[in-house]
């Protein structure tokens, strides 16, 4: 029945000196034309079955058509009544033609919406991800690691800061977080990384479950023993995000702070010695958290009374850009959500 509702809606076509490509011709013109032919669909040559398909997708001429229609006359496989000439059939049905001109209008403006619905789709970031194996991105981490020093009597640790190097690979999979390092890593660490999926996914709508999200962690100081604590959750954050929106990543731009499922950025210990490691990489803008653009340092005074010199300390707070900026060129900016960093990494300036 399908071949015959495409064969007789060849003919109506025809008739008129129409074009017919959509399925509501066929559909229409089958249920109204098909009890004038007689079709014995066992006896049809597979080239007619390809020739009609080729037809009603555009793909072949409409004189390839009729010739195969003509075979099937001249063969006998479908036998055409004299009420059923190409005059008759066009005369007989001015109403359904009409109704077919109105599908045509109906369809033709559902086709306008599809392309532009299409449009829009195509620039939705969860149509835009396949696999990312392609994205050549990497962001930069700054990490504290504790140097000990001794006297001779007393042991006590201070503080530097290094620079981690993070990247990203998304694959087809089942939905499995993975930090791949050639250090130890520690249970804060993993978690940050299932929570910069999750709110990566909440970012930008992509669906992750059929996902397998592997970062990789490297750094050149081998003094570092292990990658532990949250502070790289927020940078974690920026680069799986900018992997999905396919956006690069500002390489003046470094950051230092947790990630918390709502997106807000967290405080993290080591502010000051992250922010000169951040300088010494050449960094031109450093984000830390909100509150976090301060440190204390001891200022002193002394007075003398008599053979006696007092000195007298107390912690008052320094801006950390009065300090970068001074030293370094280096801005120190309070961030407080990852909308807020994703605008620093993501910009060209």
């Amino acid at each position: 029945m399908i071949v015959i509702g495409i064969i007789s809606a060849g003919f109506t076509i025809h008739a008129n000196n129409t074009v017919m490509t959509s399925g509501f011709f066929t559909k229409a013109s089958a249920q109204q034309q098909s009890s004038n032919y007689t079709l014995y669909t066992n006896s049809i040559p597979t080239w007619i079955r390809n020739v009609t398909k080729w037809w009603s997708e555009g793909q072949t001429s409409d004189s390839d058509f009729l010739n195969a229609i003509q075979y099937l006359i001249d063969t006998g496989v479908i036998h055409v009544s004299k009420t059923s000439s190409l005059s008759s059939i066009a005369n007989q049905n001015s109403t359904m033609t009409q109704k077919i001109d109105d599908l045509q209008t109906r369809y033709n403006t559902l086709q306008i919406k599809y392309n532009d619905l299409l449009k829009q789709i195509q620039n939705v970031p969860g149509n835009q991800i396949t696999n990312s194996n392609n994205y050549a991105e990497s962001i930069s981490a700054v990490a504290v690691y504790p140097i000990v020093q001794s006297d001779g009597f007393f042991q006590t640790s201070v503080y530097n800061g290094t620079i981690l190097k993070i990247t990203v690979d998304i694959r087809d999979g089942t939905g499995l977080v993975l930090a791949n390092t050639a250090i130890p890593e520690g249970v804060d660490f993993q978690n940050s990384a299932r929570i910069a999926v999750q709110v990566a996914h909440n970012i930008t709508g992509v669906d992750l479950s059929n996902k397998d999200v592997i970062f990789s962690i490297t750094t050149d100081n081998q003094n570092l023993q292990a990658v532990d604590g949250g502070s790289a959750g927020g940078a974690m954050t920026v680069l799986l995000t900018s992997a999905i929106l396919g956006k690069s990543i500002n390489g003046h731009v470094l950051m230092t702070g947790t990630i918390q499922p709502d997106g807000t950025i967290g405080p993290i210990g080591g502010v000051l010695e992250k922010a000169q490691a951040a300088a010494n990489y050449g960094a031109k803008i450093f984000l830390v958290p909100t509150g976090q653009g301060v440190v204390d340092e001891q200022h002193c005074t002394q007075s003398t009374q008599g053979p006696f010199v007092y000195q007298s300390c107390s912690p008052q707070e320094v801006s950390l850009t009065s300090i970068m900026e001074s030293k370094y060129g280096m801005k120190v900016i309070e961030v407080g959500n990852i909308n807020d960093v994703l605008k620093y990494f993501n910009s060209s300036e």
